[in-house]
């Protein structure tokens, strides 16, 4: 409690130092001391130290050590030590084929890992505690928890309501399938949040969005924002051999739906 107390403090003071400058505060603090501290201020989903330690427990999958998951109010913080790695957007381009294809073989095993994890809610579509979780694809809100793929569905039609018309959602709707395995999923495994040295993988960060999901989110997010422009056919490549399964029919199903939103929030 006493350091939420000093991290709150110290947040306060650095909205208060952006503020007076006219620019926001990052989410992301580099600390001293090596230390790397994360603010969320969604209060209903998993913490994501927590998903962190999780997925350190369960898997050997490299992620941030958590030093402290904690909250104040209506802040959460996790500590964590910083991981020193080249971010893989920047790096992808520059890399030679043997280690694209190292890294490619890692990203399998991760999401192999994760698949293998079983799920104490059933067939819900949900945070890792059971409650809401976030996904920037369908809201910039929590969203769920969904007592199954069928009602996480829905809710994707409702996102695009305001978008389309009745009878389009209702063929996408049609064409959308109720019955994939529902996994643990990191939901945004782009390069953005890879760090590597070389062709090895140190860390895959920004856990807060993953979940309980159908099968196909995995390599529907993926897809989704895959890297920075320009586009990159290689990462495209990587995707589909990362990620076990053809997902292509699901992601282009879903692109109906998501190509008249993007922007929309």
């Amino acid at each position: 409690m006493l350091l939420a107390a000093v991290l709150n403090i110290y947040v306060d003071a650095l909205e208060w130092y952006y503020y007076w400058k006219g620019t926001l505060a990052s989410s992301v603090q580099f600390l001293p001391f090596g230390l790397v501290l994360k603010i969320q201020s969604e209060l209903t989903i998993a913490h994501e130290g927590h998903i962190i330690n999780f997925v350190r427990k369960h898997t050997s999958i490299p992620v941030p050590r958590v030093i402290a998951a904690t909250a104040w109010y209506d802040r959460r913080f996790v500590l964590m030590k910083r991981v020193h790695g080249d971010n893989l957007q920047a790096v992808w381009r520059h890399l030679d084929t043997e280690q694209r294809a190292n890294i490619v073989e890692q990203l399998r095993s991760f999401v192999l890992q994760l698949r293998a994890l079983k799920s104490p809610h059933g067939q819900a579509v949900c945070g890792l505690n059971g409650a809401a979780t976030l996904d920037s694809r369908v809201s910039s809100h929590p969203i769920g928890p969904f007592a199954n793929e069928g009602a996480f569905n829905d809710r994707l039609i409702d996102a695009a309501e305001p978008y389309s018309c009745e009878e389009i959602l209702a063929d996408v709707r049609s064409r959308m399938r109720d019955d994939h395995r529902v996994v643990f999923t990191h939901a945004d495994l782009a390069p953005r949040n890879i760090l590597v040295r070389g062709g090895t993988i140190v860390a895959v960060i920004d856990w807060e969005e993953s979940g309980w999901y159908p099968e196909h989110w995995e390599f529907v997010r993926a897809m989704y924002f895959p890297m920075a422009h320009p586009r990159d056919e290689a990462w495209m490549r990587a995707i589909r051999d990362f990620i076990p399964g053809d997902y292509e029919k699901d992601w282009l199903v879903d692109r109906e739906l998501s190509d008249r939103m993007v922007g929309a929030f």
